[in-house]
């Protein structure tokens, strides 16, 4: 089989993990993938392919998770708890290739395994424009305002999209920006600030507790942005939409596709008898909300293009939606994308007349979110 590491041919070398990590970076992976009883794999392009010959016994996984996380990685995995984690590997002229990785308890066919699954992290951070962000997109995002989401699937280049933003608050001067990440994903010492601009990154849990713990750390130091990993359970939402009201913009990242389907998900986090005032309050502090999804390539060019589904929430837009009961927001914000041409299904089409994406992945977006317009509907 051609396009194997030839070092994991009979046995898994765990000495040479960054070697192996060197390789595979080499080959343009996004992810890497251990697992046991598996070969290890390589994600190339949005396309899975086998990365050695021989599959892993549990004993090089449980190697393999120590020298990733901590010595006592497998021990953390066997009380039934993941851990996130980063891990760095050194090239030449000083260097580094960064991961961010999971690892997670699973089960295989003799019992206990685990899954290790690292995502490549760019070194600096892009600039909009190398990302071809749309202009409305970039006004939103330079606004500094408000609630700002970026949405979609793991691996959808929510974090990078996101990094691209904060890249170009830092270049135009905006003040102190504050990121609280599970782990660090993107350093910003090399960006230009013109002295303006300050970024301070904290870890979680290694620096708060957990989102919520810092954002409403933020209340006290007043930035003029804080960047969340993820808002992903009531607190974090809870503690986002204060900031915002508070005058901080705040920016972050959710797993959800759509525009609608965002806010459903936000505001599914709050019990029933909450939700109209906490979606009121949601409403009245978004301001963008963008949902990316990363198709690939026809072959033989190979790679990624991304298609964005987004909608800037104007005041025009926030009345009409707190004039109206919220189960007849989902209506209103398709008949808005439509309206705008930003729905995900127009943008497939567009790309896919470029010849940027084939058939059959034009066909799933028509068939999820086509003529309904948005997966709101």
């Amino acid at each position: 089989m051609t396009g194997l590491w030839a070092p994991g041919e009979h046995v898994f070398p765990v000495e040479q993990l960054d070697d192996f990590l060197r390789w595979a970076w080499e080959e343009r992976a996004s992810d890497v993938s251990f697992q046991t009883q598996a070969p290890a794999l390589i994600e190339v392009d949005g396309r899975v392919r086998q990365a050695t010959s021989a599959p892993l016994d549990n004993t090089t996984v449980e190697r393999i998770a120590r020298a990733i996380g901590r010595e006592t990685a497998d021990g953390v995995l066997r009380s039934g708890r993941a851990v996130d984690c980063g891990h760095a590997v050194g090239l030449e002229r000083g260097l580094d290739i960064r991961f961010r990785c999971n690892l997670s308890p699973v089960q295989v066919r003799h019992g206990f395994g685990i899954n290790i699954t690292m995502r490549l992290l760019p070194g600096d951070p892009p600039t909009l424009d190398e990302l071809h962000i749309e202009g409305e997109i970039v006004e939103a995002l330079e606004a500094c305002t408000g609630l700002n989401l970026v949405t979609g699937v793991p691996g959808s280049g929510k974090s990078t999209l996101l990094a691209a933003g904060v890249r170009r608050l830092l270049e135009a001067g905006a003040g102190r920006i504050q990121s609280y990440e599970a782990p660090i994903e993107f350093v910003f010492d090399g960006v230009e600030t013109g002295g303006a601009s300050l970024m301070s990154s904290s870890e979680i849990p290694r620096h708060f507790v957990d989102f919520a713990d810092g954002l409403r750390a933020s209340l006290r130091r007043r930035p003029a942005a804080v960047i969340v990993g993820e808002a992903r359970d009531r607190e974090t939402v809870e503690a986002a939409i204060d900031a915002a009201d508070f005058g901080i913009a705040v920016y972050s990242t959710t797993h959800t596709i759509g525009v609608a389907n965002t806010i459903r998900r936000m505001l599914s986090e709050f019990p029933e008898d909450e939700r109209d005032e906490r979606g009121a309050a949601l409403i009245d502090m978004l301001n963008l909300v963008v949902t990316q999804v990363l198709l690939p390539n026809p072959q033989p060019q190979g790679g990624r293009t991304a298609v964005r589904e987004w909608l800037v929430f104007d005041a025009d837009l926030k009345a009409e939606l707190l004039d109206m009961r919220r189960q007849f927001w989902p209506r209103r914000i398709t008949e808005a994308l439509r309206a705008t041409g930003h729905g995900l299904a127009v943008q497939a089409e567009a790309v896919f007349a470029e010849g940027r994406i084939g058939a059959r992945d034009l066909a799933r977006i028509r068939a999820s979110h086509g003529m309904a317009g948005s997966v709101g509907s």
